[in-house]
């Protein structure tokens, strides 16, 4: 759909995800730091015109994101942040704080992924059974598809990534837009709240009056298109916080 309005739009699968390579650990060993230098290779491999626009959605990899454009500035002109949990008290949710538990046989290990149920459980929507199997494929063709989640979880210390993102944007000067679907079971409208209420910065909170859950861009593209492509030509820049977009 940015395509179509005549903007140029990446939108990649990490490393490990998706349609992506799933690599052993010897040879990206899937943490924090392999994401973010994965992501900045696929930027400069290619060629995106810097600086750029950053769209950050989800769990882990969304604050990997963010953790991104703190690291390179210079690259990004603006921030558009999609249901990412934010405040301190943020709680993994239930699929990805298995992996964390205390007790060590019940972590799920390299055990199969549902990527069909994780992609359905946060959407207020029903899901066609074509998309279902889209997000099911990786895990369906090889199970280094699961170890690649596994892997991850492994390398995250969930509350320094949360602190991190917190200091880090405490004094973020570029434009930027949040926008939270309010039908997400995981992550509270009030969490973008806690998590502005110590920042000073150029980010402002938008209400999407549509029903969206975890992943808007998902959920209902068409309902947040144009509150993305006002964000892309800074139209949002002067928008007032709280301002009702996404209907």
């Amino acid at each position: 759909m940015l395509g179509e309005a005549g903007f140029e739009a990446f939108a990649p699968d990490w490393p490990g995800h998706g349609d992506s390579d799933k690599p052993s650990s010897s040879t990206f060993n899937y943490s924090q730091q392999a994401y973010l230098n994965g992501l900045r290779e696929f930027a400069d491999k290619c060629g995106i015109k810097k600086p750029f626009g950053l769209v950050v959605q989800g769990f882990v990899l969304g604050q990997y994101g963010l953790l991104y454009a703190l690291a390179n500035e210079e690259d990004v002109d603006r921030l558009f942040i999609l249901n990412t949990p934010l405040a301190l008290n943020s709680k993994l949710r239930p699929e990805l704080a298995a992996y964390k538990s205390p007790i060590p046989f019940m972590r799920p290990g390299n055990k199969p992924f549902d990527g069909i149920m994780y992609n359905m459980m946060g959407s207020p929507y029903a899901m066609m059974e074509a998309d279902a199997l889209v997000y099911g494929k990786p895990f369906k063709e090889s199970p280094a598809a699961s170890v690649a989640i596994a892997a991850t979880m492994d390398q995250l210390d969930w509350s320094s990534l949360l602190k991190a993102v917190d200091d880090g944007f405490r004094t973020w000067r570029k434009p930027s837009l949040l926008l939270f679907g309010a039908n997400d079971p995981f992550v509270d409208v009030k969490n973008p709240f806690d998590f502005l209420d110590s920042k000073r910065t150029n980010m402002r909170l938008v209400t999407a009056t549509a029903k969206l859950g975890h992943c808007p861009q998902e959920d209902y593209p068409e309902a947040i298109q144009d509150t993305l492509e006002s964000w892309l030509t800074g139209a949002s820049d002067n928008w007032e916080p709280g301002k009702v977009v996404a209907s």
